[in-house]
């Protein structure tokens, strides 16, 4: 099996649909389904885990670098998912060029793919890109869409979609709260505890001296 990840990047435009390969997820309460394998081609499954994982990289990779988490739109899901569909199906990795008319009511569109192992390999490949990584860290974004499918060889080829919506999103999960930090519990200061003395050991009688006996014997 190849495990070599591979990317495609997409020359931006604007009302722009921009391109770069990345990786592709979804979130809690919108994760993409797993899909049946396909009865007259390969066997493809749709990969939830790895989306949703996919998906937790990619704002994670946001918010160390001082951005919003991203929430997800169910249509962004749809069309990310079905195009991962269809790059496994055809073992090719290639940009959607309907993109742009399959959203609407976006005023920015960016849009990674990526095939490789799982979706840490992917992530560790589109961060190390430029161009990948300038879509993952766009600050205009706000919404995003995952695929992720897994071929019968075992490879994950995964789409990731990112808009800048230009109304109300129908469909939109925003991005879950972050985990409260717990507060530190107030500790008692250490008591040092007396350790106890020893007690006094009675002096020892001396040894008393023996006398050498020295016998006469007859």
């Amino acid at each position: 099996m190849d495990t070599t990840a591979r990317t495609a990047p997409r020359t931006p435009l604007r009302r722009r649909v921009l391109g770069a390969a990345a990786l592709v997820a979804a979130a809690a309460g919108a994760v993409v389904g797993a899909g049946a394998a396909q009865a007259d081609g390969p066997a493809l499954t749709g990969d939830g885990g790895q989306a949703q994982h996919a998906y937790e990289l990619v704002n994670a990779a946001r918010v160390q670098n001082g951005l919003p988490a991203l929430g997800l739109s169910d249509d962004a899901n749809r069309v990310a998912t079905d195009w991962a569909f269809r790059m496994a199906g055809d073992a090719e990795l290639k940009h959607n060029p309907d993109l742009s008319r399959q959203l609407s009511g976006w005023s920015l569109v960016a849009e990674n793919v990526g095939v490789g192992a799982d979706a840490d390999q992917l992530q560790g490949a589109f961060m190390a890109s430029p161009g990948h990584r300038a879509n993952i860290l766009r600050p205009e974004v706000s919404v995003a869409g995952f695929g992720a499918v897994r071929s019968e060889d075992g490879r994950l080829w995964v789409v990731q979609v990112f808009e800048q919506p230009n109304g109300p999103v129908a469909g939109f999960h925003p991005a879950p709260a972050p985990a409260p930090v717990p507060a530190p519990l107030a500790q008692a200061p250490a008591q040092a505890l007396p350790v106890p003395a020893a007690p006094a050991a009675p002096a020892s009688a001396p040894a008393p001296a023996l006398d050498r006996v020295t016998r006469s014997l007859s």
